[in-house]
C-alpha cells in the first residue's frame, strides 16, 4: 500500500527493509492519511523523517482535479494543523490550460432525504457523466440506496465488492439474481445480437425460485438437474417440465415485451425470493437488458471505502457521526483526520464537485 497508510511500525520496518536495498522509494501523500482510527496510520510517521531536501521528489501535477475542485480542496486541507507543504497543481486540459471543472452547493435535500439530490444527479446521467455519492459513516448511505433502487437506478461501489448492499447487482456468483434475469431473458428478442433459444441450463437457473404449485410438473426441478445444461429446451421439453396452462401464460408474455415476460416471472416467484429479484427485475423492466450487462455510472460507498477511485460528478456528504463531530472539535491531530477525509472525498471528483445539504449542524464546514 502507499505509504501514508502504514502506522509508525509498519514504516520503521519498511525503512529497515530498504536499508539493505541499493534504491529505496517510499510514496505517499500525507493528505491522504486516512486510516488512522483503522490501521493506526500516522503521517507523522513521514513527515518528521529526517531526509535531505534533494530526497523529497514532489508530483506536483494532479491529473484528476479541475480548478474549480482543486481551489476547495485546498481550502480544506490547508486547515490541517501538521502537514507536508508542497505545490499542487490542477488538471490540465489537452490546450495546456487549467481544466475549469464545477463545484455546486445544493440547496434541497439530505442524507436523510436524498431524493431531491438523486433527481440532480439523475441529471448528470443523462448527460453521460458518471456520479459518486460520498458520506463519511455507512449508515448515511441507507435513505440514498432506498432511492437509487426505489427509481431503479443501477449503483455499485467496484472498491467493495464484497459488500452486498453496494453491489446488489453484481453477477460473480452463478446463482445471482440479475443472471438468473439475463438466462429468462436470453431467447427474447431484447437480447438483441445476444438473443439465442433457452437451454436448459437456462431454464433451470430462472425456474429455480419459482413455485412449483400450479406452475411446474411434478419433480420438474430434480429433472432440470439431470437434462444437459446445454442442449435447447424444445417445446416437448417444456411441456415436461412446466404445467400446461402456466406454459401457454409464459409463452403469451414471451410474445409481449421483455417487461411482461419479467413480470410473469415474478409473479410466480416463491416468497423467499421475491425480494431478492425485485430490484434487477425492476432494472431490466425499465431500462433494458444492458442495464444489467454494463458496469453502472453510478457509485455509491463511504470516504474511505473509495480512496483512490474516481468519478466524473461527486456528490459529498459533509454530514458526520457524533464521533466524527468530537473529532473535529478538537483541534490538532484529531480534527486533522477529519478534515483529510473530507480532502479524500472532494478530490474523487474529475469534472465537478456538489455539495449536498448538511441534515443537521453535526457537520465539516467548506467554503465554497
Amino acid at each position: 500500500g502507499e505509504t501514508q497508510d502504514l502506522n509508525k511500525l509498519m514504516v520503521e520496518t519498511g525503512s529497515a527493509w530498504g536499508r539493505r536495498a541499493e534504491y529505496f522509494v517510499m510514496a505517499l501523500d500525507d493528505d491522504q492519511t486516512i486510516y488512522g482510527q483503522i490501521l493506526g496510520a500516522d503521517p507523522k510517521a513521514i513527515i518528521d523523517r529526517k531526509l535531505p531536501e534533494e530526497h523529497r521528489i514532489f508530483l506536483k501535477q494532479s491529473y484528476r482535479v479541475p480548478r474549480q475542485v482543486h481551489r476547495v480542496a485546498l481550502d480544506c486541507i490547508e486547515r490541517v494543523s501538521h502537514r507536508m507543504p508542497k505545490e499542487y497543481l490542477p488538471r490540465v486540459d489537452e490546450d495546456g490550460r487549467a481544466a475549469e471543472g464545477s463545484v455546486t452547493r445544493l440547496d434541497a435535500g439530505s442524507w436523510k432525504n436524498p431524493q431531491p439530490i438523486v433527481d440532480a444527479a439523475k441529471r448528470d446521467l443523462d448527460d453521460g457523466y458518471s456520479v459518486m455519492f460520498l458520506t463519511t459513516c455507512s449508515f448515511m448511505l441507507a435513505p440514498l440506496i432506498k432511492v437509487l433502487r426505489d427509481d431503479a437506478i443501477p449503483f455499485k461501489n467496484q472498491y467493495r465488492r464484497s459488500n452486498g448492499a453496494w453491489n446488489p447487482i453484481r453477477r460473480e456468483a452463478a446463482g445471482a439474481a440479475s443472471n438468473r434475469i439475463m438466462a429468462l431473458l436470453a431467447a427474447h428478442p431484447i437480447s438483441g445480437e445476444h438473443q439465442r433459444a433457452w437451454s436448459y441450463g437456462d431454464v433451470a437457473s430462472w425456474a429455480e425460485w419459482l413455485e412449483a404449485k400450479g406452475i411446474m410438473q411434478r419433480g420438474a426441478k430434480k429433472l432440470l438437474t439431470t437434462l444437459p445444461a446445454e442442449a435447447p429446451a424444445d417445446e416437448m421439453g417444456l411441456l415436461q417440465i412446466f404445467e400446461e396452462k402456466a406454459l401457454d401464460e409464459m409463452l403469451a408474455a414471451f410474445e409481449g415485451s421483455h417487461a411482461d415476460l419479467i413480470q410473469w416471472w415474478r409473479s410466480h416467484l416463491s416468497k423467499s425470493f421475491q425480494a431478492r429479484a425485485d430490484y434487477p427485475a425492476r432494472i431490466a423492466e425499465v431500462r433494458g437488458l444492458d442495464a444489467l450487462l454494463d458496469e453502472p455510472e453510478v457509485t455509491v460507498g463511504t470516504i474511505h471505502s473509495v480512496k483512490g477511485g474516481q468519478a466524473d460528478k461527486v456528490y459529498l456528504f459533509l454530514d458526520l457521526s457524533p464521533e466524527g463531530w468530537r473529532e473535529y472539535e478538537r483541534r490538532g491531530v484529531p480534527q486533522d483526520s477529519v478534515l483529510r477525509a473530507i480532502y479524500v472525498g472532494i478530490t474523487r471528483a474529475y469534472e465537478g464537485l456538489n455539495i449536498c445539504p448538511q441534515a443537521s449542524p453535526v457537520a465539516v464546514s467548506l467554503q465554497i
